[in-house]
């Protein structure tokens, strides 16, 4: 609304005469914002209740009316707050249509098409996939809008589902309604109206932030409010409070909150060029700066300097100083620099060379606007990196005329000049808003077979943990009875059981970051359960190092199995969970704790939450290892009769035999995995941790199960069958164990001293000693 009385001409035309009335108006009134609900089917029962919405903007006052009410559906009973209610009627009658409109009650606005809106309601009497007092009734497939909230306006989109049926939201373009008023008011501003106009849409912004950063339809609207500003800034020179207020209302519609609502805003096909337009609207109202002044102002997020040199000019951009520009020109002229910390987010990754969508490009710095009120051929950018792991860097701008006026990233004019130290430099022959494109360092082709690696091995390392889980409980009760042998088999059972889980997670979070739209809040509790789960296979290993340091060390202490299993559990679970809850509250809220690329597992490049693995499971790998030199340590100098009780020998050595070999496959595997972090091109580096990481679990069956004779000779005890027909049976189930016996004996050595071999004979009570250097037992 203008306030203030001022003159106004009216220009009509009659037979080809212009007419012009001039009229002194004290204010003109914006178009009334009507708030109606959307036409829908509705599923016709006697005494069933229809609530229908008409708003309008406090300036109006609008009342809802029955124009149409065929074989008298609708019953009238009660209004309140924008909400009228119907009691349905005369069902036996169905179907049959009924129209209301929600009119301004002003007469004298009544004869205007904008005073009122309509709905239509569809009576029928027949069921129904879908019920739902906002969208109506349909079947599977059938489209249907619903209404907004009360404070906003627009419509919501969803599909009836028969498997839930539920309407189910495929597009919400619910506005707020304070914005909508804005937005129609931006479109006749001023010089004298823009200052407060400004302010208003500041305060506004910030009072409703979370309802705006979380709907592409607020920042669509906001988004044309600015262009609507910029456009208006070009008659004339806008004051330091107007580009102030412009940049605090633009750092709330590209904060970090905002990354997952542009991410759909981008991927819309009415809606590409929306990031465009933002950028190019803060270049246009940039330049309807006053010239002659230098000055600062901004957020965390954008930050603007005008400086006014005579002389070679350098500076360091950024609240992280990210940036740098060195311009070796001299004259007389003004500087403007804009950087942006969070346009790589905002901004779509296409450019020049044909590729629209870009998914194997990124943004990889801050992107940074540079005007000058002269021209310039020589200029000098510096970036630091976003996340170092990218390669292939490429110097470009955004330029406003690709894709058909979408705008994409253009490498004319620019040329990289160094890549040193994870800084790219550049140099461009002339101004706009310039940035860094980089890409994977592994080709598409490798990263492919990496995929392939990856998903085939864990599919055999599912596949090989439920087996593990299968034979255990088929043999628990049989390998069980002593106390070692159960606690041997509860850390077996734990570790395969943390391990299927995390891989299940693993498979999870591998689809969500491969969708179109990476969902924040799904890809971190994908990455909290990968993480926890992954953590509490490394600490089961160290509680089975740990009952073979206190086994073989510790001969005569004893301790209850109840005392035992409740560290047991603690230790594997409890420090686990504690490392991965501190891990996702000191790093999500600022938008650390999953990947900048939304791939689901911990950060690296910004918080280093990545640690929060790699030193628990590196530390265990390098415990275990001390754990397993003291333990052969002991059964070197004292032998392993003198060193562990009868009944645990066997057990004893094959735990040895799983912490020996395992700890360092899983201490190497992530170790490759930290190569890869150094050195992100090493190819070689991501084969082997694809097949060494992908195949833990056939890892754990063979060395932890398989390779156990008792448990061998369990199964097979269980499956022969117990005839006077199965000689044959009998006959090559005892060769099979006398062939493992014969491999067992030419590998067992006597450790006490004598030097005398060990006969461990055929019984399964036998006695077993250390391996031997080459690993074997």
């Amino acid at each position: 609304m203008h306030e203030g009385r001022r003159r106004y001409e009216c220009i009509s035309n009659k037979n080809s005469v212009p007419y012009i009335r001039w009229e002194n108006i004290d204010s003109i009134k914006q178009y009334p914002v009507i708030q109606i609900s959307q036409d829908k089917i509705v599923q016709c029962e006697e005494g069933q209740r229809v609530t229908l919405q008409c708003c309008s903007s406090t300036d109006y006052e609008v009342e809802m009316m029955v124009e149409r009410n065929e074989n008298g559906h609708l019953n009238p009973e009660i209004s309140e707050n924008c909400k009228y209610s119907y009691s349905v009627q005369n069902c036996e009658r169905a179907p049959g249509k009924a129209e209301l409109s929600c009119k301004v009650k002003n007469p004298n606005l009544q004869g205007f098409g904008y005073s009122s809106e309509k709905v239509m309601l569809t009576f029928k009497n027949e069921e129904f996939d879908c019920r739902d007092d906002n969208f109506g009734s349909g079947n599977d497939g059938d489209v249907a809008e619903g209404d907004c909230e009360g404070d906003e306006i627009g419509s919501v989109t969803a599909i009836c589902s028969r498997t839930t049926s539920n309407w189910e939201e495929q597009e919400n373009n619910c506005v707020l309604i304070v914005i909508k008023k804005l937005e129609e008011e931006s479109q006749i501003l001023s010089a004298e109206t823009l200052p407060v106009f400004v302010e208003k849409l500041s305060n506004i912004t910030l009072e409703n932030e979370e309802k705006i950063t979380n709907s592409t339809a607020n920042i669509n609207s906001i988004v044309k409010i600015l262009n609507n500003i910029a456009t208006t800034s070009k008659e004339f020179t806008i004051s330091g409070d107007v580009i102030e207020g412009f940049i605090n209302i633009s750092s709330i519609i590209v904060s970090n909150s905002t990354f997952s609502t542009w991410k759909v805003v981008n991927n819309g096909n009415t809606t590409r060029n929306v990031s465009a337009l933002f950028l190019g609207s803060i270049e246009v109202i940039v330049g309807s700066l006053q010239r002659d002044t230098s000055f600062e102002t901004g957020t965390d997020i954008i930050q603007l300097r005008q400086t006014f040199v005579n002389s070679i000019y350098s500076d360091t951009l950024g609240t992280n100083l990210s940036a740098a520009i060195f311009i070796p020109e001299e004259g007389n002229f003004t500087i403007t620099t804009i950087t942006f910390s969070t346009l790589n987010n905002v901004l779509p990754a296409r450019n020049s060379n044909g590729n629209y969508s870009s998914l194997s490009n990124s943004i990889n710095a801050v992107v940074v606007l540079l005007q000058v009120n002269d021209t310039i051929s020589n200029i000098s950018l510096s970036f630091d990196l976003i996340n170092e792991t990218l390669g292939n860097p490429q110097c470009v701008f955004w330029n406003f005329e690709l894709f058909d006026g979408f705008g994409g990233w253009d490498s004319f004019g620019c040329e990289l000049t160094s890549f040193v130290n994870n800084t790219v430099t550049c140099e461009c022959n002339h101004t706009t808003s310039f940035s860094i494109l980089m890409s994977p360092s592994i080709p598409p082709g490798i990263k492919l077979l990496l995929d392939f690696i990856t998903y085939i091995g864990v599919g055999i390392s599912l596949a090989s943990l439920i087996i593990c889980l299968i034979i255990e409980g088929v043999i628990w009760k049989s390998m069980t009875r002593n106390y070692t042998s159960y606690m041997r088999h509860v850390c077996v059972v734990n570790v395969a059981v943390s391990l299927l889980i995390a891989d299940i997670w693993f498979i999870i979070g591998a689809a969500i970051s491969d969708s179109q739209s990476v969902a924040v809040g799904p890809c971190t509790a994908a990455t909290f359960f990968i993480h926890f789960f992954y953590l509490a296979m490394f600490f089961w290993m160290l509680v089975s190092a740990l009952l073979l340091f206190y086994r073989t060390v510790m001969v005569l202490s004893q301790m209850s199995r109840s005392t035992m299993l409740a560290i047991a559990f603690s230790l594997g679970y409890g420090a686990p969970l504690i490392i991965a809850v501190v891990t996702v509250a000191a790093t999500a809220g600022g938008g650390g704790y999953i990947r900048e690329e939304n791939v689901c597992w911990l950060n690296w490049n910004k918080t280093k939450a990545l640690l929060a693995f790699v030193i628990p499971a590196l530390t265990i790998v390098a415990i275990n290892l001390l754990v397993m030199i003291v333990v052969l340590f002991k059964m070197l100098k004292r032998g392993v009769e003198n060193t562990t009780q009868n009944n645990d020998r066997h057990t004893l050595v094959v735990l040895a035999r799983c912490v020996t070999i395992l700890t360092p496959l899983f201490g190497l595997t992530w170790g490759f995995g930290i190569g890869i972090m150094v050195a992100p091109e090493a190819i070689g580096l991501h084969v082997v941790f694809a097949v060494l990481n992908s195949l833990q679990g056939f890892f754990i069956l063979v060395f932890g199960t398989l390779l156990d004779s008792k448990i061998r000779e369990a199964l097979t005890g269980r499956w022969r069958v117990p005839s006077s027909d199965s000689g044959g049976t009998r006959s090559t189930t005892a060769g099979t164990l006398d062939f493992f016996r014969r491999i067992q004996r030419r590998n067992v050595y006597n450790v006490s001293g004598s030097g005398s071999a060990v006969n461990s004979g055929t019984s399964t009570s036998g006695s077993y000693s250390v391996t031997d250097t080459s690993g074997k037992t």
